[in-house]
């Protein structure tokens, strides 16, 4: 237990250098945050890597904030009130479904599908887009 302990100073003032309360800035994972509290760690951060977003914390990021992370998504569909963001990959297709929350577009649901009708993870297509952020559609 205290070895668990023991690098908890050295994050407490992390956070008070970076006016960050999150282990997101010291390159921990980002789970179990709102969208607006994954928005603002964004924000102040690196766009993040394979292996450290959770899907579930798309729900609830604005449009700028997932561009932040994911980059520009290869197709974009504008049907009010709804933009459907699209990011292919090779094992993948990442679909965001955005709907305007507090004057602003924000990911409402996300939905992930293998080619083919196969089966893929939503962690491991996650992943795979975040490895390919800004490339081009690899399908």
């Amino acid at each position: 237990m205290i070895k668990r302990l023991a690098p908890l100073p050295l994050l407490l003032l992390m956070a008070a250098c970076n006016g960050a309360g999150s282990s997101a800035t010291a390159g921990g994972p980002i789970t179990g945050m709102s969208g607006a509290e994954n928005e603002e760690q964004l924000a102040m951060m690196a766009p993040p890597t394979p292996g450290t977003m959770a899907p579930s914390t798309l729900k609830g990021m604005s449009a700028a904030a997932i561009q932040r992370a994911l980059g520009r998504p290869g197709f974009v569909r504008r049907d009010p009130p709804a933009e459907i963001w699209q990011y292919r990959v090779k094992v993948c297709t990442l679909d965001l479904f955005l709907y305007e929350e507090k004057g602003r577009m924000a990911v409402a649901h996300y939905a992930v599908r293998a080619p083919n009708g196969g089966f893929t993870g939503d962690v491991a297509c996650l992943d795979e887009v975040l490895a390919r952020r800004d490339g081009a559609p690899t399908s």
